[in-house]
């Protein structure tokens, strides 16, 4: 038999069948994984190293049977498959190469990122999101997010297929191009008259991965629409708009001919949502805004500059009003910048294939220079945090996740961005109240402390430390919450109250263990190992002694407890002083949880006379 150094494009129905077989040969079938330094037995079945090890980890009395077969076999006899593992090796990167090629093969197209159901509620594709900002391949690379935003049948989709179109070219290596001057408009969803198309935030289903100097950034086109829909709901606004604001590095305001009122209004609710969102999860909020300006009524004074003054000319205007700070303070940002767009003409808008040949030549030349101009510059707009530093692909993914599934809880609408704002903050303030009862636990209990450290804290005064902090913690919490909804109030002190109950009870039962396990093994340390070896009764007592003292004057009387019932059993004998030694630490440990038991029931928590005999035993 050989092996032929060409392959088909896709891999025969056959082909696969027998593929599929060889990866059920491949696997564990202890982790149902594939082989991870694989090891055969004396029976000849194959496993991981790490898991037929764990399986016999425990001793068996009847020996170390095969997972498999159940045939007894050596456990010491572990004989790596080197060729396995080569042939695994082999399989998970030809799996890598048909995953990747049927990825390629999948159509390009947008998919819907964000939707809202019919009360409003936001849902997200995980899918997408996992595909497009959790995968390994990009998961790392900073990245930047172009969001339109408009109301409907602007000429958003048009904008936004051009830019794909350069994005492509760009990807490429080539120079930017909108494409060919006949070539039919392909992309989002795309077509003349006054319907809507597109409802939520849509998104193309590939990042454009560009490369410079060496180093790759992944490029996001992003639709939004409803947002500024007159005919949605409030709250339904709010949300897609904060979202956009959320994902976006360069945002396009799509306006047609001039800023109006209902514009302003929605522009001002947007930077108000921008710095609100920005706040809540340490973002850059508006890191560019471009005032995109269609249709503008000079077409022989359209472009960058003529916008410069168009904007200037605006901020005189919105001067004299105060309804629209937001809006004036950022219009002097130099964040912001502006273009003016002439009209298409009359045959692009007749058109069904929004091909560039059928717009008016200063159109196009202007569109061309507009598009060309971002995508030229698209590496100065990576998304960055509040400090400047740009982030990953995964980071925006997992911030994304955690935003629509804080709205998703809120049971309470809210009309305004400000209740919005505060809403994302109590849920913020919640984790943060949590990690702080979570560092105050390692802090009384490290996982790594010492016996003597256990043994200094009983159960029932780290229960009273417990209780006084969950206290403390209820009551900053609710001098953190936000807002005048009072019955949302209520809900998130309950929940507050309810986590840090559950994580009280589990975190003293374990305590509880440990002191109950700590007591027991000093017992035996002191009784029967070290003061055994110290040389016969006198070196027994004197060792004893000091045993005793140090832990009196270091530890208190619980270990001294402990450490004297040792001692008392070792001056006899060292056997006998690890069955008494241990004795004492199984009585503190009980003692302890019987106290913890009467102090839950109201109970007297105090000393009682079996402490003083068992010190005097």
């Amino acid at each position: 038999m050989g092996s032929s150094n060409t392959k088909p494009a896709t891999m025969p129905q056959e082909g696969a069948a027998g593929f599929s077989k060889l990866e059920e040969d491949i696997t564990c079938s202890v982790c149902l994984q594939e082989l991870t330094e694989p090891v055969s037995i004396t029976c000849g079945h194959t496993f991981c190293r790490a898991c037929i090890t764990s399986y016999w980890a425990t001793t068996q009395p009847q020996g170390y049977r095969c997972p498999e077969c159940r045939k007894i076999c050596p456990k010491d006899q572990l004989i790596p498959a080197y060729r396995l593992k080569h042939l695994v090796t082999k399989v998970q990167l030809v799996v890598k190469e048909e995953k990747d090629k049927q990825e390629k093969m999948a159509p390009v197209s947008a998919v819907q990122l964000v939707y809202t159901d019919a009360q409003g509620q936001l849902h997200l594709d995980e899918s997408t999101v996992q595909r497009c900002f959790l995968d390994s391949e990009i998961a790392d690379y900073p990245l930047c997010l172009i969001c339109v935003i408009g109301e409907k049948r602007r000429g958003k989709t048009t904008l936004m297929n051009y830019i794909l179109r350069a994005l492509h070219s760009q990807e490429k290596g080539e120079p930017v191009s909108l494409g060919e001057r006949y070539e039919p408009l392909k992309g989002f969803e795309w077509s003349p008259g006054t319907d809507s198309v597109t409802k939520g935030i849509w998104m193309w289903n590939r990042p454009f991965i560009l490369e410079k100097n060496r180093q790759k950034m992944a490029v996001f086109v992003l639709d939004t629409e409803g947002s500024l829909d007159i005919e949605s709901d409030r709250e339904t606004c709010i949300k897609l708009s904060a979202l956009s604001m959320l994902l976006s590095s360069y945002l396009i305001f799509n306006v047609i001919s001039n800023l109006k009122t209902t514009e302003l209004d929605y522009l001002e609710m947007y930077l108000h949502i921008s710095e609100l969102t920005g706040q809540s999860f340490s973002l850059q909020h508006l890191q560019h805004l471009d005032l995109l300006v269609r249709d503008w009524q000079d077409p022989n004074n359209c472009g960058r500059e003529a916008a410069r003054t168009y904007i200037e000319h605006e901020m005189e205007r919105l001067r004299k009003s105060s309804k629209y700070r937001q809006v004036l303070q950022t219009l002097r940002s130099p964040s912001v910048n502006g273009f003016l767009l002439p009209h298409p003409g009359k045959e692009f808008l007749r058109s069904t294939q929004g091909r560039l040949a059928d717009m008016d030549c200063d159109f196009r030349s202007h569109l061309t220079r507009y598009i060309s101009d971002l995508v030229g510059g698209i590496w100065q707009h990576c998304k960055t945090d509040i400090r400047g530093e740009q982030i990953t692909c995964a980071h925006l993914g997992g911030t994304l996740k955690e935003f629509v599934s804080i709205l998703q809880k809120q049971q309470y609408g809210f009309a305004s961005p400000i209740e919005m704002f505060y809403s994302l903050e109590n849920h913020q303030n919640k984790k943060i109240v949590i990690k702080r009862f979570q560092d105050f636990m390692d802090n009384e209990a490290p996982i790594a402390a010492s016996l003597f450290k256990i043994l200094k804290v009983t159960p029932t005064k780290l229960r009273s430390k417990v209780e006084a902090e969950v206290s403390n913690l209820v009551n900053e919490y609710k001098d953190l919450l936000k807002g005048d909804n009072k019955h949302e109030k209520e809900e998130l002190m309950d929940e507050m109250k309810s986590l840090l109950m559950q994580e009280q009870e589990k975190f003293c039962a374990e305590y509880s263990k440990r002191f109950t396990k700590c007591a027991i093994g000093i017992g035996c340390a002191v009784g029967g190992g070290v003061l055994s070896l110290a040389g016969g009764i006198v070196g027994a007592a004197v060792a004893g002694t000091v045993l005793a003292v140090e832990a009196a004057a270091l530890l208190g009387s619980t270990t001294a407890a402990v450490v004297t019932g040792a001692v008392g059993g070792s001056v006899t004998l060292g056997a006998i002083g690890t069955g008494v030694g241990a004795g004492v630490g199984g009585v503190i440990g009980h003692k302890e949880n019987r106290k913890e038991e009467e102090s839950e029931h109201g109970g007297n928590t105090g000393s009682s006379e079996d402490d003083q005999q068992l010190l005097d035993k």
